[in-house]
């Protein structure tokens, strides 16, 4: 076999190889793209989301700088709010790696009755290479957001107008946090 000859038939495998790159996991050898539902997933807990409470906090950079998610926002998987814990179905690619959502502010309250409050979900992929489609449910404890308005405002009753910040909405997503006791 020419030299010429070898060449090429290297060059196919490689190409083959990277087009195949990415297709499957060891767990999924016929290159088919998976997903999971919370349906499927309810036999564990809620991930553990984190609330980032920083004067420092950039929001337009926050929400640029984050990867890929989907923030279900109707139907059973709405986001939903009880004593001091948001809870939110989130969609993203990845499988298999630990994926990091938080929720940032300033904590800066905008005036108003009831006050409001921006608040962004970014999320951090921790470059995972894998492709299957997950959707789990996240948990938030708002408890530094209380403590904070409880410092601004001297009082543990109230309310507050989260608005919340993701991607694939240019506006916001607004949900009433009424503090508990």
């Amino acid at each position: 076999m020419s030299r010429q000859k070898i060449s090429r038939f290297v060059l196919c495998l490689l190409l083959l190889s990277a087009a195949a790159c990415g297709q499957g996991t060891d767990d999924d050898p016929d290159g088919t793209i998976s997903s999971t539902t919370p349906a499927e997933t309810d036999d564990h807990p809620p991930e553990e989301g984190s609330v980032v409470v920083s004067e420092d906090v950039d929001g337009a950079t926050a929400l640029r700088e984050s990867d890929a998610y989907e923030l279900q926002t109707d139907g059973d998987h709405a986001p939903v709010i009880e004593d001091d814990t948001l809870t939110l179905t989130i969609s993203y690619g990845g499988g298999c790696e630990t994926h990091d959502f938080a929720l940032v502010t300033d904590g800066s309250f905008m005036e108003s009755d009831p006050v409001q409050l921006a608040v962004i979900l970014t999320h951090d992929a921790n470059d995972d290479p894998c492709e299957r489609y997950v959707t789990d449910s996240y948990t938030f404890d708002l408890a530094s957001i209380k403590t904070r308005y409880r410092e601004t405002y001297g009082t543990d009753e109230g309310s507050i107008n989260l608005h919340l910040r993701h991607l694939g909405d240019p506006g916001a997503l607004e949900l009433k946090y009424t503090l508990a006791p």
